[in-house]
């Protein structure tokens, strides 16, 4: 059986802003997309966007490291996505955006917690928002954040192809004012969806 294809496809996307002054601080605003469905696959676009106006940027030197993706046909998939979303963003007047160690694990360990937890959602099996599960793996400080998941497909651009068809997931894909980026991929043949995909974005 190719895992890779499920009869389902879901994706989901988060923005958050931060106004920044002395520290750190944020409102939000949340707004919901119903189910649509889209044939000859079933594709699930359940969005939730949180987000303020008036993000400011804060200039400061950058934590942790940066990382490739390199080995193993996830790795690949991860590798051939950055490329797909910079071509995308320089498309549209955007920067290019560079993988963050730090965003990069939040990313994997979403990923992997829906897969091994078999559920679908920004909130992880803990209760931990995706906010402080970027944060917790040390991305603080942050400007402005993002995240999209789907689940569904293995490949890169079946993943970029979704995201970009859904307007909130394609604002996060083109959004100028994220800069780093980290890519998560998991798959269990036991979970609903095989494949989890999960893009952390930030800026601080």
């Amino acid at each position: 059986m190719d895992h890779r294809q499920h009869p389902d496809h879901e994706a989901h996307c988060l923005g958050l802003r931060a106004s920044v002054s002395s520290h750190t601080s944020h409102t939000s605003r949340r707004g919901f997309l119903a189910r649509l469905i889209a044939l000859p696959a079933a594709l699930g676009l359940g969005v939730v966007t949180r987000d303020t106006a008036d993000a400011k940027k804060k200039k400061r030197k950058k934590g942790g490291g940066k990382s490739k993706g390199n080995g193993g046909s996830g790795k690949s998939q991860e590798a051939t996505f950055l490329d797909l979303i910079n071509g995308y963003r320089r498309g549209n007047g955007a920067g290019a955006l560079s993988r963050h160690s730090q965003l990069d694990a939040a990313a994997q360990h979403h990923s992997e917690d829906m897969a091994r937890n078999n559920y679908f959602s920004h909130k992880l099996a803990n209760g931990d928002t995706a906010e402080k599960n970027i944060e917790r793996f040390g991305y603080t400080n942050w400007t402005a954040i993002g995240e999209n998941i789907a689940a569904g497909n293995e490949t890169a651009k079946w993943a970029f192809d979704s995201w970009k068809g859904s307007p909130d997931h394609d604002k996060n894909m083109r959004d100028k004012s994220f800069t780093e980026i980290g890519i998560g991929l998991a798959y269990n043949k036991s979970s609903k969806y095989g494949w989890y995909w999960t893009t952390t974005f930030g800026d601080r």
